[in-house]
């Protein structure tokens, strides 16, 4: 295993899998719905201070900015989905795409799971 590329897996880790975290955290619990807004908050503050002053670290500008852009989207979609989850006529709509997107990834991971060791 090459080590080298370690930095951009784990940079890779956080920002698709944190700011999701949150927001499935804030699903569950109002209260976590502040905490995912202020993580979205640095998010952005940050790595566009990152992009600003051209330190992005071991990454290249691009590279960077397609993880900081994947994070912010990634954020506000979860932190929408989050917020709407809190009208009760629109909650069983959101557990019922949550569902089908479950069963949907599911099959997909089973089909690629099949298909790489058959």
């Amino acid at each position: 295993m090459d080590l080298g590329a370690l930095p951009e897996l784990a940079s890779g880790f956080v920002s698709l899998l944190l700011l999701p975290t949150l927001g499935v955290v804030g699903l569950l619990n109002k209260r976590a719905i502040p905490v995912l807004a202020w993580t979205l908050v640095a998010w952005l503050v940050f790595g566009a201070l990152a992009l600003w002053s051209h330190h992005t670290w071991i990454w290249s500008e691009n590279r960077f900015l397609h993880g900081w852009a994947l994070g912010l989207g990634l954020g506000s979609a979860v932190l929408f989905i989050a917020a709407l989850n809190q009208n009760r006529k629109v909650k069983p709509w959101i557990r019922l795409g949550l569902a089908l997107l479950t069963v949907a990834v599911f099959a997909r991971s089973l089909l690629e799971f099949v298909q790489r060791y058959t």
